[in-house]
Parts: C-alpha cells; structure tokens; sequence
C-alpha cells in the first residue's frame, strides 16, 4: 500500500519517503532568516506534526499524508514566534531581564 507521504510497508513498519526530510530541511532553513527562536519553534511544530502524522498514520493503519499536518503547526509558529515571541524576547534582552 503506498500513496504520496508517508506509507506502510509489507512489514507494518512506517516508512516515510526522503522528499520529506528535504521540504523539512528548507522549511527550516526558511525560518533561518528570521532568527533563532523563530527556528526553534518551527522545529519543534514540524517534529510534533511528524509525530502526529505517524500516530495516526498507525493508529488508521494506512497510508496518510505526513507533511499537511507538519506544514500547518510550521506555519502557525512560525507566525506566532516572528510577530509576539520574537519581540518579547528582544525586549527582555534590550533591559537585561531574565526568566
């Protein structure tokens, strides 16, 4: 059974195609340009949507689509930490507060 994503195989196991860890990898890099909170949210949102794709991907036992759920968490961090979490990190920064 193999449809585009992420694909089981004759032994049960979960395979997930090579393609995926490339669009990851740029969607990363893409991040980069921003800083690195914003980096590290993203990455934290592509692992849980991974990790969300593969549980259901077992959980249904067919093939689903890994990237749509890893896309949309990507997306909405990387909005959320560009435009509230970077600027509150740069004003902690800016009067030497810690947490």
């Amino acid at each position: 059974m193999a449809i585009e994503g992420i694909s089981l195989g004759s032994s049960g196991s979960i395979k997930l195609g090579l393609g995926h860890f490339i669009f990851y990898s740029v969607l990363v890099g893409r991040a980069a340009i921003y800083g690195f909170i914003t980096v590290y949210a993203f990455y934290l949102a592509i692992i849980a949507g991974l990790g969300i794709a593969l549980m259901l991907s077992a959980m249904y036992k067919k093939a689903l689509l890994a990237l749509p759920v890893s896309i949309m968490l990507g997306v909405v961090f990387y909005f959320w930490t560009w435009e509230l979490l970077e600027e509150f990190v740069v004003q902690c920064s800016i009067n030497l507060l810690m947490f």
